[in-house]
């Protein structure tokens, strides 16, 4: 992933702030799981709306402030004990929607950015931004604007859950519930990690091969209130020559919480390195193929970005 080279200084963000890399952000690979680097990119983004906005919008009981959609670019791996410097840039402000460009940074280098696109979400729909936050944000927006990354296709929404090849249930916790008592982004963004580690099965079963995530797009529909089981399916979307796109959702019910498109390297254990998808691989996934004619189309037209 090629980003504008602003992103890559640190100096040119708005806001910034260090965290302390945790153990407990470790996964089985032993670097920062993806979704606890999407957390350090959710702090980064809290921080720069308290200081902008204050206290008063850092909970809601009326308009939450919320992602309408994230799309998330994991750059290098993410290492522990070392410090993470999180920076913040307002890019957009709408009377409906405000765009924020995060980096992290470790050692010197570029990590990861996420491009979030946020609105204000009240009881169940999209509403404008308050007043006073629409006001705040247009003020301290930088006068000087700068190129940012151009929206890939949206994950396929249209997909109904039932044209994914693999669902489960997961049951509601308590711990997935923000202070808002919402169910939080990091949940949701939990529960699409769980629906890929579920239909990974043919590339688990060789253990030479490994996976990297490259970059996670979540279009989210809803806020849901209150604790709730929620149902997650995916299904492989494209294959291209080392990477592959999975697209995945998880609802409540009916009601479809978020769509997404995870973008997976393949790669060799031991070299580190990406590696090619060979076609006995391909086989072993075709199965896995979400049951939709855009699929087929995309599938024909050649390989997944990054691929």
């Amino acid at each position: 992933m090629k980003t504008p080279a602003w992103q890559s200084d640190p100096d040119r963000y708005d806001f910034r702030h260090t965290l302390a890399l945790q153990y407990a952000h470790l996964d089985t690979i032993r670097h920062a799981n993806n979704v606890a680097v999407h957390g350090l990119h959710v702090e980064a983004r809290i921080r720069y709306q308290l200081a902008v906005l204050g206290h008063a919008h850092l909970f809601s009981d009326a308009e939450l402030l919320r992602p309408r959609r994230t799309v998330t670019h994991f750059l290098r791996e993410t290492h522990y004990p070392h410090d993470v410097v999180c920076a913040t840039r307002l890019v957009a402000v709408t009377p409906d929607t405000y765009q924020l460009v995060t980096g992290l940074f470790q050692q010197g280098e570029c990590v990861g950015v996420q491009d979030c696109l946020m609105g204000a979400w009240h009881t169940d729909r999209w509403v404008a931004l308050p007043d006073d936050v629409y006001a705040a944000l247009e003020s301290n927006r930088a006068a000087d604007d700068v190129p940012v990354n151009d929206w890939p296709q949206v994950p396929p929404e249209h997909v109904p859950l039932s044209g994914y090849p693999a669902e489960s249930e997961i049951s509601g916790r308590y711990a997935d519930l923000d202070p808002d008592v919402v169910l939080g982004e990091l949940a949701v963004s939990r529960y699409i990690e769980q629906s890929r580690a579920g239909s990974l099965r043919p590339i688990r079963n060789d253990p030479s091969l490994g996976m990297l995530v490259a970059s996670v797009d979540l279009s989210y529909h809803r806020w849901h209130r209150g604790r709730a089981d929620v149902q997650v399916v995916c299904g492989i979307d494209r294959i291209g020559n080392s990477s592959f796109a999975l697209a995945g959702a998880a609802a409540v019910g009916e009601e479809r919480l978020v769509t997404a498109r995870s973008t997976m390297v393949l790669i060799d254990r031991d070299k580190r390195r990406p590696t090619p998808i060979d076609d006995a691989l391909r086989a072993s996934m075709a199965p896995l193929f979400i049951a939709d004619e855009s699929a087929d189309d995309a599938r024909a037209a050649g390989a997944a970005p990054g691929g």
